[in-house]
């Protein structure tokens, strides 16, 4: 990943807990929702080529790892892809269908009776309380009660009192829906954006990732929205061959979010500083789907007396 041609942080860690619980997740709701392929990374120039070689692919390269290989793709210009400085095959990867998981998941809960939509005011709608020398947490509203209570709520955490002061820096993103005829391949692909073929001529290209304050509807945002769309179909056009011709592809889809991302791209979990019973999971970034299941794993230890490792917890910065 990166510039640095970088394993992803602590992959060794996250990809094997997603990998065995999104299969469980597909296995039970039978839909698939987990596509585990090769990904390519097409190289921009000759000196992103030499150092990828350098450091993935001679047998004396810097980094060492079992769980993740990296050989060169032969790019024989059928894909569409411009790839004169050749295209690098990584694996393990993985795709998670968010949308469809999300939904399927709902389902699987609301059939179980342990799903609820409800619009909630964390700052008065939730009573801790000490009872017998252990807390419990009540929401009188939804005549629920329990001992702890996680908080997973990304950027909006900066709204809710009891962990206002979480160290986060929202980016937005940007996503465009593609169609085009032009491009022909059917791998993930890496490049100025990255793509996702998704069947029947269709592409999603993303992404961008801008630093943002705070959130807001500002009177400019349609304005950004353009540039962002304008820089994403600049990016497409400088992968895919044969688009400087112009109407070689139309968009479908324009689509943004905000990432929850920390100062410093780290997650944060942990527990309230004087609230036992109130924890936190925040701060996944644009690498939610691969480290949540993981740090799921690694909060209900915490609330079960376990320590926190430094790294991840919502107190370092402090």
């Amino acid at each position: 990943t990166g510039a640095r041609a970088a394993a992803s942080w602590r992959w060794d860690e996250f990809y094997p807990v997603a990998r065995r619980f999104y299969s469980r997740v597909e296995a039970t709701v039978q839909r698939p929702i987990w596509d585990v392929s090769p990904a390519w990374r097409v190289m921009t120039c000759e000196a992103e080529r030499d150092f990828l070689q350098s450091k993935w692919i001679d047998s004396t390269r810097a980094v060492s790892t079992d769980s993740i290989s990296a050989q060169w793709h032969s790019g024989s210009g059928e894909n569409g892809l411009r790839s004169p400085h050749g295209i690098c095959c990584m694996q393990p990867a993985a795709r998670l269908h968010t949308n469809d998981y999300l939904s399927e998941s709902k389902r699987y809960f609301e059939q179980l009776g342990a799903f609820y939509v409800r619009d909630l005011n964390c700052n008065q709608e939730i009573d801790f309380k000490l009872l017998n020398s252990e807390y419990a947490v009540e929401v009188p509203s939804l005549e629920l009660a329990g001992k702890r209570i996680a908080f997973c709520q990304g950027a909006a955490a900066s709204e809710n009192r009891y962990f206002s002061d979480l160290p986060m820096h929202p980016a937005r993103g940007d996503i465009l829906q593609i169609e085009s005829k032009l491009a022909k391949f059917e791998q993930v692909v890496h490049h100025h954006a990255w793509a996702v073929p998704m069947g029947h001529h269709s592409f999603l290209v993303g992404a961008t990732y801008v630093r943002i304050p705070f959130l807001s509807s500002s009177p400019s945002g349609e304005l950004e929205s353009a540039s962002f769309r304008s820089e994403l179909e600049k990016r497409w056009e400088s992968m895919v061959e044969g688009t400087f011709a112009g109407g070689s592809h139309k968009v479908v889809e324009h689509r943004w979010a905000v990432r929850p991302a920390s100062y410093d791209r780290h997650p944060l979990i942990g527990q309230h500083d004087w609230i036992a019973s109130a924890y936190c999971l925040n701060g996944l970034g644009s690498k939610g789907s691969l480290m949540a299941p993981r740090l799921s794993e690694l909060l209900i230890d915490a609330m079960n007396g376990a320590s926190i490792d430094p790294a991840l917890s919502r107190a370092r910065r402090k």
